[in-house]
């Protein structure tokens, strides 16, 4: 029997929890009256809870991307040299952005799957005096791998350098804590950890690196930062705001805070730990030698093609995940279980894809067992 109801194990949008779709129901209120105003200044001190920063929080009306693009606009001057950490599309996003704005840069290529070497970030760094940025990403969704920011951040500090973090499937799934580690920039998106629709995205400036968006920056004109600052105390944005996900975003933020952020990164690396033991029960490999929390991407069982299973899961099942991108398109299936996911969730995911791998012809059993000793074991 065909399923009707549609679940989400995708990276990103993720599904949402029905506290949030209550208030996505709301009537929204008009965004230039007080009562919204003070939501804005609760919802960005929030947001700076989350990052772990005394710094400043902007809130843009986009996706990711947008924040991406607001951090090279607004940091980066003309003539400024950059290094890009790679090994996966959204590593190599970084490259595209600063191509797309004329910035010279060098790109530092990483296996797809593995985390990047903080020495070798030292290096080059060392080596090329004139590399002021490094732009990297935590969490990488296109390959499930997870770099190590916390060193990078270290090396960064050391040199003098700015370090701007794509950590759109970080936030709320892995530690990020922006003051502590020494990050200068980061970046989110709403659709992942935060449990929310696509349609915000955030940029935090650590405190030291305030001045860094004052100076002689590239033309910009909504992703202009300082216009954001301008705004910020008043409880505004300088252009109209998603009223409805500001509202979202602040239930979200209240239940991450009621479960309190450790166990909220607890809660995630059990659930990827279980949903890695559970599928390779049934035959699949895991892809990345580092793997994130956010998203497991996994090789599927011998002699089953990745497209097929996507498609049985979806249809005959109503649950969604992705393939692979780029490269790794009809190599890889990817598992998202950021956000509100536990382990009720993946042993529903688990007992659809044994149902799928069997009637695909490669019976395997066992995938709930495995998934519940990994779970008991973290």
């Amino acid at each position: 029997m065909t399923a009707t109801r549609m679940r989400l194990f995708t990276p990103g949008p993720v599904e949402i929890p029905p506290r949030i779709l209550r208030v996505l129901g709301q009537a929204p209120p008009h965004h230039r009256t007080e009562g919204f105003r003070e939501t804005l200044k609760r919802v960005t001190a929030k947001l700076a809870w989350l990052h772990g920063t005394a710094g400043e929080v902007f809130l843009l009306g986009a996706s990711g991307t947008g924040a991406m693009e607001a951090a090279v606009v607004s940091l980066v001057p003309p003539g400024a040299r950059a290094l890009t950490i790679a090994g996966g599309k959204f590593g190599e996003r970084w490259a595209s952005l600063l191509n797309a704005y004329g910035i010279a840069h060098d790109v530092l290529e990483v296996e797809w799957g593995a985390g990047v070497d903080p020495q070798e970030v030292a290096r080059r760094l060392d080596r090329d005096p004139s590399l002021r940025f490094v732009f990297a990403t935590q969490s990488e969704t296109s390959t499930g791998g997870l770099h190590d920011v916390e060193a990078l951040a270290g090396i960064t500090r050391a040199r003098g350098r700015r370090l701007v973090v794509d950590a759109i499937t970080g936030v709320g799934v892995h530690p990020l804590p922006q003051d502590r580690w020494g990050v200068d920039v980061v970046v989110c998106g709403s659709q992942k950890g935060l449990m929310i629709p696509p349609g915000i995205a955030t940029v935090s400036l650590a405190p030291w690196a305030k001045d860094a968006i004052e100076g002689p920056g590239l033309p910009r004109f909504y992703f202009d930062l300082r216009r954001y600052r301008k705004s910020a105390p008043l409880g505004e944005t300088p252009f109209t705001p998603p009223v409805s996900l500001v509202l979202a975003l602040e239930e979200a933020l209240t239940m991450i805070g009621e479960e309190g952020l450790e166990r909220v990164y607890e809660r995630h690396r059990r659930v990827a730990l279980a949903t890695r033991a559970g599928a390779q029960a049934l035959g699949f490999g895991l892809f990345p030698s580092s793997p994130s929390h956010a998203v497991t991407a996994l090789t599927p069982p011998a002699g089953i093609e990745a497209g097929a299973l996507v498609k049985r899961l979806r249809e005959e099942h109503g649950m969604v995940i992705a393939g692979g991108q780029d490269r790794l398109k009809g190599r890889i299936v990817r598992v998202g279980h950021m956000g509100a996911y536990d382990l009720p969730d993946i042993d529903a995911l688990l007992l659809a894809l044994e149902e799928c791998v069997a009637a695909l012809g490669r019976p395997a059993t066992g995938a709930l067992p495995a998934a519940r000793a990994a779970w008991e074991r973290a």
